[in-house]
């Protein structure tokens, strides 16, 4: 029987509730439905698609046509990382408007090079003409001997994030006031790295209880482990690792800000057992940090911990495609 994991609090998710109330029947070939990062089907098959829109989720005007085409694979790739699966290949759905505007052969070199960093490649796809925006659809397909899901986080658990978070949303803020971002809040925005092999290493080492990537901002995604797992999760402000670039460029209200609502950071989010992390050989081997930023406790909802010690919930998630308009 399928399993339905269940979802945090937003617009979109309560249209996809809603979606899934009128849906057929499971089928006993998909083991894992919506509310994941992944579907999980028989055999060990983990399948994602994410959509990449101009205008949405990207400008042109801030990336090259390589960098768009990376981007959005990296976003599928990242969806299997959040699932402990190793990558076998993409497939990509492709629309450009007419005329020369777009490099249409960059765009897919960007997707096949993000590829080529994992060892598989573009196994097939579609190309239309588009009346507006560039659209790109790329499907993820993966396999995992034991898919980490949403659901496992208990009370006591510690909360883990990799790298540090808030540069890619500190270099949208910059550009959306007319200012160029400096090159690492570039980076971080438009080349991004799907986190694949630090995720397979935590499965391997059994020490993942569950596990989310980072695509819409910490306070928003931790929210989907604590819905999924039917528990609060408390943050940690002093423990959150808010970029130095992104604290260079914004006020430290503001770097905090795009750490937990900004998105777009492609790091893992995992929940472990306490003292369970050997932080000195993960950061030893992978080159990326590795910090604890809160921890699991019953109850529900997400709430941050301030360095006076008050506590206040986080009611705003991540960015909300279905959020009413401000």
């Amino acid at each position: 029987m399928t399993r339905t994991i269940r979802m945090g609090a937003g617009g979109e998710f309560d249209l996809i509730r809603r979606l899934l109330a009128e849906a057929p029947e499971s089928l006993s070939s998909v083991l894992v439905g919506p509310g994941d990062d992944a579907a999980v089907l028989r055999d060990g098959w983990v399948v994602s698609t994410d959509l990449s829109i101009e205008d949405v989720h990207f400008r042109r005007s801030w990336l090259s046509d390589i960098e768009i085409g990376r981007r959005a694979a990296v976003a599928g790739l990242s969806d299997l990382a959040a699932m402990g699966a190793q990558p076998l290949a993409l497939l990509l759905s492709l629309a450009a408007p007419r005329g020369d505007t777009v490099d249409v052969e960059a765009v897919v070199r960007g997707v096949q090079a993000a590829a080529a960093e994992h060892g598989i490649a573009v196994a097939g796809g579609d190309l239309s003409r588009s009346p507006g925006p560039l659209v790109l659809d790329v499907v993820a397909l993966g396999c995992a001997d034991w898919p980490v899901q949403r659901d496992g986080a208990e009370p006591g658990d510690h909360v883990w994030g990799t790298g540090t978070l808030g540069a890619a949303a500190a270099a949208v803020r910059l550009w959306e006031r007319g200012e160029e971002p400096a090159s690492e809040l570039r980076a971080a925005y438009a080349t991004p790295r799907a986190r694949i092999a630090e995720a397979c290493c935590l499965v391997e080492r059994e020490v993942v209880d569950a596990m989310i990537d980072l695509s819409d901002g910490l306070a928003g995604d931790v929210g989907h482990l604590a819905a999924a797992s039917g528990v609060t999760i408390t943050l940690e402000e002093e423990r959150i690792p808010v970029a130095s670039a992104a604290k260079d460029a914004l006020t430290a209200g503001e770097a905090l800000s795009a750490a937990l609502h900004g998105g777009e950071d492609y790091e893992l989010c995992f929940v472990t057992d306490p003292d369970v992390v050997d932080v000195e050989e993960f950061e030893s081997r992978f080159g990326v940090p590795v910090t604890r930023v809160g921890s699991v406790a019953e109850g529900e909802g997400v709430w941050l911990e301030r360095a006076d010690g008050s506590r206040e919930r986080l009611e705003r998630g991540g960015f909300d495609h279905w959020a009413p308009p401000t």
